[in-house]
């Protein structure tokens, strides 16, 4: 005996924001979880006429823990303002950052139970013109008998979780106490919260186990491509959080995200390693030339933290090094603070993006500190004294490397609103030499980024911003 429900999501997309989470998070609820579905069904049920005492022996047989069918998925997000009167009178306009699944086909929820009047809960499935938040239109339907292909979301035991999968938490009604369980189903949030509890009466969290999302893991899409036939080079990410890291910690932030990509790149290549993403040959010795990724973290707003995250390599990033990237939404930098949240925009080349990191630009300035090379060495006598490899001659010999323009002209500038050397700018066992400098290079014609120079820009330190609009 058994009850599969098939949930067709008309628009091909899923708004839901899990409980607890903010909406501003863009934390992702996929599958749906029970306890959601659930109050659909209640809701439905009382559409169709039914009364909260024959709703709760309807859906008494619902309670245990389901297991879902789900289809190939990916994730996507849109941000656009919504009005909002903090006071009476006086309107604002607030950014909501939107996240979905996108899926092409139906996903199947299973009971190992079976409802005795299926006529009445056909006819509440009738009434159900959404699940999640209103935009997730959807149609859904009684079915015979469960699909054929045993289903790819269960329960999650010590152990079971294979590389292709991760789990979820979802909040799910609690079969200890039936009646407690059915009669929260029609409680609103509001009142939850305002009882001051962190779930519902008669719920609990269920851990499931499901195939990963990643950014395009569709069979029937092409290769993502640039138009040229190239390989795309470049990852933007959007960075959020209840306390963004500051700019200072532009360092930490990116070393702290490559370790990420590479323990997902292991996780999904059977422990093998990306000289792209890793900067090293198979045999651990560092690249050179720089085609290898650049992980920059940057303060576009001005506020002095750190808002976005961009990944460069122009040797070209190849689909395994893409679903590595789109792996990573969190980073955990421990230490007490909050995470920071990653919300992939897409990929693509430099000119596909119009981050400031990218320009182009005829003047460039010092986003994070240039960090010296080499030490810098005195010849010559007192009367003849001068110096070799100072910082700007080490700035020109970079850009010389790198096979870019030299500029028209180098020099010295500040921090905007702090010292360079309030950056961290040492990795665990770095010896390089000391200092932090800055400075703005003026070219004679526009110049394309993203331009990084200097010890340690592979980890976000040496990046130029464009210095005009």
């Amino acid at each position: 005996m058994s009850t599969a429900i098939e949930v067709r999501l008309l628009a091909g997309r899923f708004h839901a924001t899990p409980w607890g989470r903010h909406v501003n998070e863009a934390a992702l609820e996929w599958p749906p979880a029970p306890w959601r579905i659930l109050r659909a069904l209640a809701a439905g049920l009382a559409r169709a006429g039914a009364d909260t005492d024959r709703c709760c022996r309807l859906l008494a047989p619902l309670l245990g823990a389901p297991a879902y069918h789900l289809p190939h998925a990916s994730a996507a997000h849109i941000r656009h303002f919504m009005p909002w009167e903090k006071q009476p009178g006086t309107p604002e306009k607030v950014l909501v950052f939107d996240a979905f699944v996108v899926t092409r086909e139906p996903l199947v929820v299973c009971w190992d139970a079976d409802v005795q009047d299926q006529e009445a809960l056909e006819k509440a499935l009738e009434r159900v013109g959404y699940l999640g938040r209103s935009q997730s239109w959807a149609e859904l339907r009684l079915l015979e008998r469960p699909p054929e292909r045993g289903p790819n979301c269960v329960l999650a035991g010590p152990g079971q979780v294979r590389e292709d999968e991760e789990v979820v938490e979802l909040l799910a009604p609690d079969p200890t106490d039936p009646h407690a369980a059915l009669k929260a189903l029609f409680v609103t949030t509001d009142e939850v919260r305002k009882a001051g509890l962190d779930r519902p009466l008669g719920s609990r969290w269920l851990r499931y186990r499901r195939p990963r999302i990643v950014i395009d893991p569709l069979p029937s899409r092409p290769s993502q491509r640039t138009a040229g036939g190239m390989l795309p080079t470049t990852a933007v990410y959007l960075a959020e959080g209840a306390a963004p890291p500051p700019i200072t910690e532009a360092l930490y932030v990116s070393e702290l995200f490559r370790r990420s990509v590479m323990a997902w790149y292991g996780r999904l290549n059977e422990r093998a390693t990306s000289s792209v993403l890793s900067g090293k040959d198979a045999l651990g010795r560092p690249l050179e030339g720089h085609r290898h990724a650049f992980y920059l973290a940057i303060d576009v707003d001005g506020d002095r933290r750190i808002d976005r995250v961009v990944i460069h390599a122009p040797a070209g990033l190849g689909r395994s090094e893409r679903e590595a990237l789109a792996a990573v939404r969190t980073l955990e930098s421990g230490r007490g603070r909050p995470p920071l949240h990653l919300h992939l925009l897409g990929f693509g080349t430099p000119e596909r993006f119009t981050s400031q990191a990218f320009g182009p630009a005829r003047r460039w300035r010092s986003h994070t500190p240039f960090l010296l090379v080499r030490h810098p060495k005195v010849r010559g006598a007192a009367e003849a004294r001068r110096i070799l490899d100072n910082p700007a001659d080490q700035v020109l010999l970079e850009l010389e490397r790198r096979r870019m323009p030299r500029p028209t002209s180098i020099r010295p500038v500040r921090g905007p609103g702090f010292q360079w050397l309030e950056f961290r700018t040492h990795r665990s066992g770095d010896a390089g030499p000391p200092g932090a400098w800055g400075f703005e290079l003026e070219f004679a014609e526009p110049v394309a980024g993203p331009i990084a120079l200097g010890r340690h820009c592979h980890f976000g330190m040496g990046v130029f911003l464009p210095a005009e609009p």
